[in-house]
């Protein structure tokens, strides 16, 4: 069966789901929210499918466009149980196709749905690849941001220096995250790619745009990043996508971990820390003749 009508198939049969990447902050170690993926399910128990297996079906405008609707449904659902749950959920951002992005009145009807779902702009994330950008005329590109900033939703654009164009769109397009390649960030052994991870960090940093590394596989990489300034990073080593009812497990999880770290910090500053008997007879021995 070819990927279009694997699409199709699972549209049909409300097979599409969304699965959740944790984004984690490299500072603190708090997740600061979660990407959004479309995956899919066939008839065996348990099993699923990334976008990557129906990657055809996106270059069909009308097949897009349903695609990243019924997507979007069902990740504005998820965030309101979680918002009514109170759960720190986080920005979540979603992807668009280049077919949704070009539709005149885009911006329109994701308000439309977003106020429908009743959630809020400010829950939200866009994240935009530099084929969206290319396909779209520059100055409806701008406004359509500036649109979505306004209503509060943050602009991110994706695999950041793998295209020709992206210094330029960084000059032309306001966005608010820079996701850094993962290709860039798996091969950080390479002097080449490690510059260009810097580059990109230092630039962020200097635009006030948040950067966000993806892919990360090893705590190697991680601390890496984390010592270069990057912001944030997403990858196995710290979660795979997951679907939308593990996410509860997965916030009180990574709560406790940061306690026991933190906990375990407080020891270890207490350990070293001079007592005031210490300190004291240190002062008498200094005032000996």
């Amino acid at each position: 069966m070819s990927e279009l009508s694997l699409a199709r198939q699972a549209l049909d049969l409300d097979q599409i789901l969304p699965f959740y990447q944790p984004k984690v902050d490299l500072e603190s170690g708090a997740i600061a929210g979660f990407e959004a993926l479309l995956h899919w399910r066939d008839g065996m128990p348990g099993a699923y499918h990334g976008p990557g297996t129906i990657s055809a079906a996106f270059e069909d405008a009308e097949l897009a466009i349903a695609l990243d609707q019924r997507i979007f449904k069902l990740i504005a659902a998820d965030i309101l149980r979680w918002r009514r749950r109170g759960l720190p959920i986080g920005r979540i951002a979603f992807n668009v196709s280049a077919a949704s992005f070009r539709q005149e009145h885009y911006v329109a009807g994701l308000m439309e749905r977003i106020d429908r779902a009743g959630i809020s702009a400010s829950c939200l994330e866009l994240e935009v690849t530099e084929t969206v950008l290319l396909e779209g005329a520059s100055h409806n590109v701008t406004k359509t941001f500036e649109q979505l900033r306004r209503a509060g939703m943050t602009i991110a654009l994706d695999d950041f220096g793998t295209g020709y164009a992206s210094l330029i769109h960084l000059k032309q397009f306001p966005v608010d995250v820079l996701k850094i390649d993962c290709s860039f960030v798996q091969s950080l052994d390479d002097p080449i790619n490690a510059a260009i991870v810097r580059a990109i960090v230092n630039l962020g940093r200097d635009l006030g745009v948040t950067t966000v590394a993806e892919g990360i596989e090893t705590g190697g990489q991680a601390d890496r990043l984390h010592r270069s300034g990057c912001d944030q990073a997403q990858g196995y080593l710290f979660s795979p996508a997951v679907a939308a009812d593990q996410i509860p497990a997965l916030l009180a999880d990574q709560t406790a971990r940061r306690s026991r770290r933190e906990r375990r910090s407080a020891r270890e500053r207490r350990m070293h820390r001079p007592s005031s008997s210490i300190s004291k007879r240190a002062i008498e021995c200094d005032r000996t003749p």
